[in-house]
């Protein structure tokens, strides 16, 4: 049994999702996904909850019972004494992730594995994407407003474009780990996309439209996406794979946008700086392909 500890929203859950199918199916053994920390809210800076249920792939909660394997083992050293002797005794493992780079010896993780992370990079599970595409089929066609939207993005040049604000700008904490890109990072952008792409469309998402509407002019046409929140949130991120073309926040809810969109032409710009703190790595974050600014 491999589980995966789910932290942060829906795009970093998906990373560790990613992670954990990837193993199980090197392991041949089940998947679940650890929902305890979703739901303290003492640890969370941001209220989050399960958000995988949009896909269609059928995905396991673990149980109460399934955690303690692993909780008991890492709250006694008389059990850990005994595994390095006896492995067999208690073979339960606690995985932590490292650092923020790609790290190979992971997916070397015992059959039955608690992993703790968030796993930002396509490296985990690049060589079964197919598998991953597929398990993140959404699980609801879109409709009304959505589908008409779907169906212009279809129809001309689409770029989506994702400016992220919310608790990236307005929580002290989150504001100084992550930041959010500048204004000056999307014109950058667009020009890029303008360069190579004739007779573009933007279509903006954004938690914080009011603000872009206020401080943020562009010259070519602009469709704002105003009508997904709450729990219908995920509608976005749907979108943004529609379009033929995508500018990403360091957002990894933009970046499975992104990754997700299956236009084999597609463009995809991505800030240089995805934390604010310029000692964390992001070398693997962003794939081959796509370009950084």
């Amino acid at each position: 049994m491999i589980i995966v500890k789910l932290m942060g929203g829906l795009g970093n859950q998906m990373f560790q999702y990613a992670l954990g199918r990837r193993i199980s199916l090197l392991r041949n053994t089940t998947l679940k996904v650890d929902v305890s920390f979703l739901n303290d809210t003492a640890l969370n800076h941001t209220s989050r909850n399960f958000e995988l249920n949009v896909f269609s792939s059928d995905i396991a909660v673990a149980s109460e019972t399934d955690i303690s394997k692993f909780n008991d083992l890492q709250n006694s050293k008389l059990k850990r004494g005994i595994r390095q002797i006896l492995p067999f005794v208690f073979p339960y493992y606690t995985i932590g992730e490292p650092s923020n780079e790609y790290n190979s010896q992971i997916l070397n993780s015992p059959k039955n594995s608690l992993l703790i992370g968030f796993w930002q990079t396509e490296k985990y599970f690049l060589s079964i994407q197919e598998t991953i595409r597929k398990d993140f089929t959404f699980k609801t066609p879109l409709s009304g407003v959505n589908n008409r939207l779907a169906e212009s993005m279809e129809a001309c040049n689409s770029v989506g474009v994702h400016i992220r604000r919310g608790d990236y700008v307005h929580n002290p904490e989150t504001n100084r780990y992550h930041g959010s890109c500048s204004p000056e990072y999307y014109y950058k952008a667009i020009e890029e996309i303008k360069n190579k792409i004739e007779n573009v469309r933007l279509y903006i998402f954004s938690d914080d439209l009011h603000w872009v509407k206020e401080n943020m002019k562009f010259d070519v046409p602009v469709t704002y996406i105003d009508n997904n929140s709450g729990i219908n949130s995920y509608l976005d991120m749907q979108l943004m794979s529609l379009c033929k073309h995508n500018i990403i926040a360091n957002s990894s809810f933009s970046w499975w946008a992104a990754w997700l969109n299956a236009n084999p032409e597609k463009m995809v710009i991505a800030p240089a700086r995805w934390f604010n703190d310029s000692a964390i790595s992001v070398k693997d974050i962003i794939p081959e392909g796509w370009q950084k600014i």
